[in-house]
């Protein structure tokens, strides 16, 4: 059983993945937690290389210390990025939710597929092609959980990059999909310990079902 994890940046979703396992592995469950996000591949403790780190060299920092770059310039890189941040989810990211989901009885992902995709509707846009094929490729969890917490709570507990303007929009697209397709919405701006009593409750009731 894959049991999704998603939500911006500060919402909890490693925290209580953390604390899922411990309970699951307590009661006996086969369990594992992977980070199922757009992830690269380790090079050392800090850096981690994706496909797409040529081009956002190129879009982040070479066109942006231009005055005044040309809009074709970046709607065709723009587009090779979305391409080569595909590729690296199905290359990367993709064969270990496979892997891992055969091996155990419960696998807790931080992020998922969705939380790269509404990370791209919010940035940049993205092939609405490819985001139907990744979508139908991707195993669709048994449980997916959104854990919404308000923007500006999120930002004071990471105070990373996306400002938050910038979680407020992906939020609201968070709550939008979570809606559509049905997900669990818990409110993570309690504490963690009243979060995960809820979050155990959604999954236990699955397992026992």
């Amino acid at each position: 059983m894959i049991v999704a994890l998603i939500g911006i940046d500060g919402s909890g979703k490693s925290t209580q993945a953390k604390l899922l396992y411990y309970a699951l592995k307590k009661h006996g469950f086969k369990v594992n937690v992977i980070y199922a996000g757009n992830a690269g591949v380790k090079l050392g403790r800090n850096f981690s290389f994706y496909l797409s780190l040529p081009i956002d060299v190129i879009i982040h920092r070479l066109l942006g210390s231009q005055s005044r770059p040309t809009l074709l310039k970046y709607r065709v890189l723009l587009k090779l990025e979305d391409f080569l941040l595909f590729l690296n989810y199905m290359i990367l990211v993709l064969p270990k939710i496979f892997l891992y989901r055969k091996i155990y009885k419960v696998l807790i992902t931080d992020r998922y597929v969705y939380d790269y995709i509404l990370s791209r509707m919010a940035s940049s846009g993205s092939s609405p092609a490819l985001t139907r094929f990744l979508m139908g490729m991707c195993p669709k969890p048994e449980i997916t959980i959104l854990l919404n917490v308000n923007e500006d709570l999120a930002y004071n507990r990471k105070k990373e990059e996306k400002s938050v303007q910038e979680l407020r929009l992906l939020r609201k697209l968070y709550l939008s999909f979570s809606t559509k397709y049905g997900c669990h919405i818990v409110d993570a701006s309690k504490s963690k310990l009243i979060v995960f009593s809820e979050l155990y409750k959604i999954i236990k009731a699955k397992l026992n079902g």
